[in-house]
């Protein structure tokens, strides 16, 4: 932030000294070059006079009048904007009026004489204070895309900052989602010593992928496929083995990376919901025939528990969330409920 304002302060000072140079450059041309006819070396001082004038005037129209008053009302800006023109051409004539020669013009009168440097003086001014006008306009307009391109870049990194905040948040919910499921295993199975070692070494597994391959900002497909191997095994162990599962991949997995734990929510509803009188099936496909295009297909025999529903809603919003933030617009979700089954298809385009 501090970085932006002196960026910001430091354009404005070279803005004031491009105009002082102006100003300066300005006042040689004026000093030098202000009439068509000559004047005597006493009337410097007049010149300088209505130089400074001229430099009040402009200075008070560019940085009061045009950045206020026109905003509020164009009209109103319109006839300050004449008028000071005017004023400065009139004061400017009035100062030398008693300089001016009709001997250098024979063929015009004093009043002819008057209307003629009077227009030459008008147009001049009215010169000057366009062209300052337009200084002023063309910083003002750079400022002003300099402080809106500085406002996109701060709210980019804000948002960068939320989705990192966010890509962690979803990733720490489904962590500590299934810490519980893991619990709840080891109390189910506390007196199954024949399976202890299989059951920890699995825990093991899946845990390490949780705390270090989960960390990544992506993972290997094949490396997720195994963590999903072993969460089935433990899932169907923590349901007695009442729910059969087809878990098919096919396709070359070792081109594809994804998210971690991409389909772990849609795994887990679906062992959660499946009928469990024996009935019961979960069917999962993963295809990986078309890089970089992969699918996700799950279907089971649906058998809705009313107590769970707000836990699975919230772990779908988690995935859509995530979907959302690593594949905008590269992914499609569909699901199909009934009475029956459940069923959805997820496809994402990988980088």
């Amino acid at each position: 932030m501090k970085t932006q304002k002196n960026n910001i302060y430091f354009k404005k000072v070279n803005f004031l000294f491009f105009k002082l140079c102006l100003w300066v450059s300005f006042g040689f041309i004026f000093l030098n070059f202000s009439f068509l006819i000559p004047i005597t070396a006493s009337d410097n001082f007049r010149e300088l006079i209505t130089f400074l004038f001229l430099f009040i005037v402009i200075n008070l129209n560019t940085s009061y009048l045009y950045p206020v008053v026109f905003k509020k009302n164009k009209g109103l800006y319109a006839v300050l904007f004449i008028a000071s023109v005017l004023i400065c051409s009139i004061f400017e004539i009035y100062l030398f009026s008693d300089v001016f020669d009709p001997s250098f013009f024979t063929f015009l009168d004093r009043n002819k004489l008057y209307i003629g440097i009077f227009c030459i003086v008008l147009f001049r001014n009215f010169a000057f204070f366009i062209f300052f006008l337009w200084v002023e306009y063309y910083n003002r307009l750079i400022l002003l895309l300099y402080e809106k391109d500085e406002i996109k870049q701060k709210e980019i990194a804000l948002l960068i900052e939320k989705q990192e905040f966010e890509k962690m948040y979803s990733r720490k919910k489904l962590l500590l989602h299934y810490f519980f499921n893991i619990l709840e295993l080891v109390q189910i199975n506390t007196f199954i010593p024949n399976n202890k070692n299989d059951i920890l070494e699995k825990i093991k597994f899946i845990l390490y992928y949780f705390l270090v391959d989960a960390e990544q900002e992506r993972v290997e497909l094949e490396k997720e496929i195994a963590f999903y191997n072993y969460y089935i095994d433990l899932e169907k162990l923590r349901h007695m083995e009442r729910i059969p599962v087809n878990f098919i991949v096919t396709g070359q997995t070792e081109n594809f990376f994804i998210i971690p734990l991409l389909f772990e929510p849609l795994i887990g509803n679906a062992m959660k919901y499946t009928k469990q009188d024996g009935t019961g099936c979960v069917d999962i496909l993963i295809e990986a025939t078309q890089f970089p295009v992969l699918k996700f297909y799950c279907r089971n025999n649906y058998f809705p528990r009313s107590a769970n529903i707000v836990s699975s809603e919230c772990g779908l919003k988690i995935l859509e969330h995530r979907l959302e933030l690593f594949y905008k617009n590269k992914y499609t979700l569909k699901t199909i409920q009934n009475d029956d089954f459940y069923e959805v298809t997820l496809t994402i385009e990988v980088e």
